[in-house]
């Protein structure tokens, strides 16, 4: 693969097309394994081994995000153009857009209470990783780099990166603003303040 990837709109429409179609498919299959972590089996687990799962069960279902939509990308890829074309940008945006969202859900759907500051911590984690990955990038820029390169590990370039990795941190905000309006509301009406609950 080249090392430069100049910016073209037709490109970005492309795999931000293929990517809400992907992303739409896949949270109909990982919506509803979400109920895995359904209140009744967990309340039978002890609340210091939920305690522990915590973080684990945020990778896991982090992990499981990134490769139903990877999966399903390269199957439609494959069928219609018979190759990948533009899966550096797909991958990059499932990374750090579409996966963080479920990382988060996972793991507060283990918590066994707290869900607020278990929402903090793991919402916190991704903003931090995508403000370093923002840094990483501009330090790049200042010190000579050209935006037209691509990142050597995920192969798509810096000027797709860098407003992706914003992108993640928009959504994670607003889904940060939802989660804490729903769970004053639940506060308010003498409901549970558990996430899904």
């Amino acid at each position: 693969m080249e090392n430069y990837l100049p910016f073209t709109w037709d490109w970005v429409r492309v795999v931000f097309v293929y990517s809400l179609t992907i992303f739409a498919v896949s949270s109909a299959i990982l919506i509803p394994s979400l109920k895995l972590f359904n209140l009744p089996r967990l309340t039978r687990l002890p609340s210091w081994f939920r305690w522990v799962m915590v973080l684990p069960a945020a990778f896991i279902m982090g992990l499981f995000s990134e490769f139903i939509p990877r999966l399903i990308f390269t199957i439609i890829e494959v069928v219609i153009n018979h190759q990948l074309t533009f899966k550096p940008g797909f991958d990059y945006l499932t990374w750090q857009a579409y996966a963080p969202i479920f990382f988060i859900i996972g793991g507060l759907k283990i918590a066994p209470s707290h869900s607020s500051r278990v929402f903090a911590a793991l919402g916190g984690l991704k903003i931090t990783m995508a403000i370093i990955n923002i840094y990483t990038i501009i330090k790049f820029i200042n010190g000579g780099g050209e935006w037209d390169r691509l990142d050597p590990v995920c192969n798509s370039p810096l000027w797709w990166n860098a407003p992706v990795c914003m992108l993640c941190i928009f959504l994670l905000i607003v889904f940060g603003v939802c989660f804490a309006a729903k769970s004053l509301g639940s506060v308010n009406q003498g409901g549970t303040k558990k996430f899904g609950g």
